[in-house]
């Protein structure tokens, strides 16, 4: 009788030690895929407009440049309750080029001079009152 119950009990620590190899691998695996992505709901684009889909085509800011001169617009209509709240210029490396603040009763229109002959990338933001800041990406 001793031995059948040194049999189980070996049976149930064999089942103990595997599955906690088993939970002690699946857990990182899980953590790390749980794992929230850096500018998730924090920062939104064209492509990537999260819980904000539908609200791209008035939120991301365009841009033209002419003449060494960079404009940035975000199509979005202006009111007392829902407008573009600013546009930020940074030029690649961290850059920071400028701001331009706005009022509900302006227009997301803004102009900065390029340092001359820059070429690179060019990072403007929008920022709305109601639906968070958004980015978009040149190259000049």
């Amino acid at each position: 009788m001793t031995t059948n119950t040194t049999d189980l009990r070996r049976r149930d620590f064999a089942k103990a030690a595997i599955l906690g190899a088993v939970a002690g691998a699946a857990l990182p695996a899980a953590a790390r895929a749980a794992t929230p992505v850096p500018n998730e709901n924090l920062i939104f684009t064209h492509a990537d407009p999260g819980h904000w889909a539908g609200k791209e085509d008035t939120h991301t800011p365009t841009t033209a440049v002419a003449g060494g001169m960079l404009t940035v617009t975000t199509p979005h209509p202006m009111s007392e309750e829902h407008y573009i709240v600013s546009h930020t210029v940074v030029l690649d490396g961290g850059k920071y080029l400028g701001r331009a603040v706005f009022t509900p009763k302006g227009q997301p229109v803004s102009t900065h001079a390029l340092p001359a002959g820059y070429k690179g990338k060019v990072t403007v933001t929008s920022t709305c009152n109601l639906h968070d800041f958004w980015t978009a990406t040149i190259t000049v």
